[in-house]
């Protein structure tokens, strides 16, 4: 307990202090008080975007997150002690394994939107609850099982956890609202952020059938479903909620809780703020090597705060400038449409009607005795023109402030251009590109190197993955996450599908090329073709019973086939029939023998 204002504080309410000052600090640096706009002009749903002007809050960001998140990834899983060489392949299959199975590109597609949006993006990881692996509850007690059943109620008569993708025993990895997640002020970096608190609202009545929880029964609902949905809308910190009505989202069923995970004490602390107890104080079963089960993205080079301006803040007066040149077009294009100023002592509304209809041979009558040409006057508004040369500059400033050309965008651009004058102009938009990619590859090393911890932890019962021999046979092999353990290095590759047809087409090409020389073995020949293919189907085709046949001496080779001074017999390998690319062959070096994909327990 420490005073505060004359008054003692418990240390739940000493915890919500902090919170209070960590909201305050991503509020002041982190430009809280917009995240709501910004995120209202990318759906085109501000009342700003009520014009036919264009969205580049939406084009440039889906150009440049299509640009760094849209290649596959896959982990490559180098050993850094001689005693990993044989687990590191094994480790490198289970890791792709799991990254489709928890749909870890997706999520890391969401934070970096977030990242674009509001300057932070994070990951989340957690183990076999949703709200957090408690080892008390293991299903194997002392033996520790790795897995629980806390996603039910204490009875098991009905679930108290909702995601379809946590399932007991396994690891998951999810993105985290920024508006979630607070840091204390003045901490820069997530690796050394004495703590971090995750706001998470549920239910009041699936609190209270969580068994990792102690909820006292004074404890009453704090927010309806409206008050959570707005809280979004708004900064947290000055957040007002709605009065509760006869409405189903404004009925007050949920309650606001703090997770704290306390890098300093090794805990997980659960506050509320109409409750002077925790209502949750264990061990933090998932903070392994010091590490907290978070991970964070931000495109933005930051200096002294954690938190930072968003990309979309570059954007966000040209947006504005770009949505009043889009009215005002639009208001002198109205103004520019057909018009007439009419005497009405010499044209009458009947006779006006005459000249105003769409009849052809429609005459007019004028009063006798009144000029003729001052009875009827049309006006000729010129559009400006200079407001599209306005629209093109203002465009232009957006693609300098993300790093793109008009033609990377999508948009064609006129002009001959030299060979020299192009690719400079790719190079550097590159560069700019590959530092936000890079950040994204480390995002994904870290969530991995994340995982495996957990899994090398927790992972007791035995699961199966698919593995090739040195026969090149297909086998399942038994692990678990202890055998596994180590301290690897990770490395992320982006790929898409026509750099692996392409990779494919070159082993092809290097295989027909190396088959017929006698000095290359035969079946490391085979197994750097399977390996590039990674595909058991494909190894089916290799019979491993057939013994290698080496190339004897005195076999010729001609018209792109081998021949047997002995046999006089013309063989042709079918691999040899295939039509050869234009592009050299590449051997990166050989992998390990693994592929496949897994299976559960």
């Amino acid at each position: 307990v420490f005073e505060d204002a004359g008054n003692k504080l418990s240390k739940s309410q000493e915890w919500l202090k902090e919170i209070d000052n960590g909201l305050e600090y991503r509020r002041r640096f982190g430009l809280e008080d917009l995240w709501g706009q910004f995120e209202a002009i990318y759906y085109n749903t501000h009342e700003s975007m009520m014009n036919d002007g264009p969205n580049i809050f939406l084009s440039q960001g889906d150009a440049m997150l299509s640009t760094i998140t849209v290649p596959n990834a896959k982990i490559k899983v180098s050993p850094v002690k001689p005693e990993e060489v044989d687990r590191a392949p094994i480790v490198e299959t289970m890791d792709n394994i799991l990254m489709r199975e928890m749909s870890l590109a997706e999520e890391i597609d969401t934070v970096a939107l977030h990242a674009y949006l509001f300057g932070r993006g994070f990951l989340k990881f957690g183990y076999d609850s949703e709200w957090g692996y408690d080892p008390e509850l293991d299903l194997g007690g002392s033996l520790q099982l790795g897995l629980t059943l806390s996603q039910l109620n204490t009875k098991g008569s009905r679930r108290i956890e909702y995601d379809s993708t946590i399932t007991p025993g396994s690891p998951w990895a999810r993105a985290v609202m920024p508006h979630d997640i607070v840091v204390p002020w003045g901490a820069k970096e997530l690796d050394n952020t004495p703590w971090i608190a995750h706001r998470i609202v549920r239910h009041i009545d699936d609190l209270r059938a969580d068994s990792k929880y102690t909820v006292p029964r004074s404890l009453q609902p704090q927010l309806s479903m409206q008050d959570f949905v707005d809280s979004y809308r708004t900064p947290l910190k000055d957040k007002q909620k709605t009065n509760a009505s006869s409405s189903v989202m404004n009925e007050q069923e949920y309650v606001e809780l703090w997770e704290i995970h306390d890098r300093r004490t090794g805990k997980i602390f659960v506050v509320t703020r109409d409750c002077d107890k925790f209502l949750r104080r264990d061990d933090n079963a998932l903070q392994i090597e010091n590490k907290l089960p978070f991970a964070s993205l931000s495109f933005t080079p930051r200096t002294r705060a954690f938190w930072t301006t968003p990309d979309v803040f570059y954007l966000y007066y040209i947006q504005n400038e770009l949505s009043d040149v889009a009215r005002q077009r639009t208001k002198q294009r109205r103004i520019s449409t057909l018009k007439f100023i009419v005497d009405g002592d010499t044209l009458n509304d009947e006779e006006l009607q005459k000249i105003l209809s769409p009849d052809v041979g429609v005459a007019a009558k004028i009063e006798s005795g009144r000029d003729l040409t001052k009875a009827i006057l049309k006006l000729d508004n010129v559009p400006n023109l200079a407001l599209a040369q306005e629209e093109d500059l203002l465009r232009a400033n957006a693609r300098e402030q993300i790093g793109f050309s008009r033609n990377q965008l999508g948009e064609y651009q006129g002009g001959r251009k030299t060979a020299a004058e192009v690719n400079t102009v790719d190079r550097a938009s590159q560069l700019r590109m590959s530092r936000r990619g890079l950040a994204v590859r480390r995002l994904y090393e870290d969530g991995i190197r994340t995982i495996n911890n957990i899994v090398f932890s927790y992972w007791t019962l035995p699961r199966y993955i698919s593995v090739l021999g040195e026969d090149q046979a297909q086998t399942w092999l038994s692990i678990n996450g202890p055998s596994l353990r180590g301290r690897y290095d990770y490395n992320v590759e982006f790929t898409d599908e026509s750099d692996l047809m392409q990779r494919k087409v070159e082993a092809l090409q290097l295989y027909a090329n190396l088959s017929q020389d006698p000095s290359v073995d035969p079946a490391a020949l085979r197994s750097f073709l399977t390996n590039q293919f990674n595909d058991p189907r494909f190894t089916r085709l290799f019979n491993a019973s057939v013994p290698n046949q080496v190339q004897q001496p005195g076999v010729q080779q001609g018209g792109g086939g081998v021949q047997s001074q002995n046999a006089g017999v013309v063989r042709r390998s079918p691999l040899q029939q295939l039509p050869q690319p234009n592009t050299a062959p590449a051997l990166a070096g050989q992998r390990a023998l693994v592929a496949g994909r897994g299976a559960g327990t």
